[in-house]
């Protein structure tokens, strides 16, 4: 037994259906059922036609890979979810902090770090986590305000993008603050072991770090989110790596590692490649040094040749 169902269909279709049931002697309920029959099987068995493969991503299917304070997690769509993460402990307003900067700045500078990172992979930032072991007013409103005047720099809508948690039940004389950046990139896309043999390894800005930091900004000799920006539309640039902690010896070697390749360090260079870039104040690429003269006319800071590639 059957159950009348009535369904209005626009023109375009009705008309269709009048002619398959003209050319093929049927009247349009038996094509409306041989339809539907044959719709809700390809539904049942090969759901992955009607809905979009990310619904049906199990964790299994997920691949992780790390790259220095970045982690990706690919998904079988192609599309990449990236984490990019820093931290500060000491370093702020409070009375116990070490070395002392307003909030505003700290949030500025932590902010830059994570979405330098997020960015030099080419992963598109979509939302900032900010985690701070202090309270929210005022120090945290401080910070906050220095998180947003970063991510307006690339187009991010603050009151959309960020999340925000704060210490509200224990007093504290010291700051601490962890900056999380969720970014989104398809594989095809991303900006990793792209480092070729006899390229050379550059230095964009100088490593510094602590109370350097403030001083080397306003000289124009730190890295920032702009020139990133130019230096990931650059055909000539290959990998693009920002200097944490680690130091940019570190950074180099991890660089052409991960193509199975050596580094040679030259002689004589004036940077410690040891020392930390603190929040990332320089960056380190890989690229044709035939460009060289390109990349000074493009970006205005400090530029070091630092080795090559075996």
């Amino acid at each position: 037994m059957s159950n009348p169902i009535n369904v209005r269909l626009p023109k375009e279709i009705a008309y269709n259906l009048d002619e398959l049931a003209k050319e093929y002697g049927l009247n349009r309920s038996e094509v409306i059922r041989q339809a539907l029959t044959f719709y809700l099987h390809i539904l049942k068995n090969v759901g992955s036609l009607v809905r979009p493969t990310i619904f049906k991503v199990v964790p299994s299917q997920v691949m992780l890979m790390k790259r220095g304070d970045v982690t990706l997690m690919k998904l079988p769509t192609g599309l990449i979810l990236s984490l990019s993460y820093t931290s500060s402990g000491g370093i702020g307003p409070k009375p116990m902090d070490r070395i002392k900067v307003d909030g505003f700045t700290l949030g500025r500078f932590m902010t830059r770090v994570a979405l330098m990172d997020t960015i030099s992979i080419s992963s598109w930032p979509k939302v900032i986590v900010a985690t701070l072991s202090v309270e929210m007013s005022p120090t945290g409103i401080e910070i906050l305000e220095g998180i947003k005047s970063e991510i307006k720099k690339i187009g991010l809508d603050p009151d959309q993008s960020i999340s925000i948690n704060t210490e509200e039940n224990i007093s504290t004389d010291q700051t601490g603050l962890g900056v999380t950046v969720v970014g989104l990139v398809h594989e095809d896309e991303l900006r990793i072991g792209r480092t070729q043999p006899n390229d050379s390894l550059v230095l964009i800005g100088e490593p510094k770090v602590g109370k350097e930091v403030i001083q080397a900004e306003k000289e124009g000799k730190i890295a920032n989110l702009n020139d990133l920006i130019k230096l990931i539309q650059l055909e000539f640039i290959h990998d693009i790596v920002p200097v944490d902690t680690q130091g940019i010896a570190f950074e180099a070697r991890m660089i052409v590692h991960m193509v199975g390749r050596q580094v040679k360090f030259y002689n004589n260079i004036k940077i410690d490649l040891e020392k930390p870039a603190g929040p990332a104040t320089a960056i380190l690429v890989s690229m044709d040094e035939a460009q060289i003269d390109k990349l000074s006319w493009i970006i205005r800071k400090p530029i070091t040749i630092i080795g090559k590639v075996l």
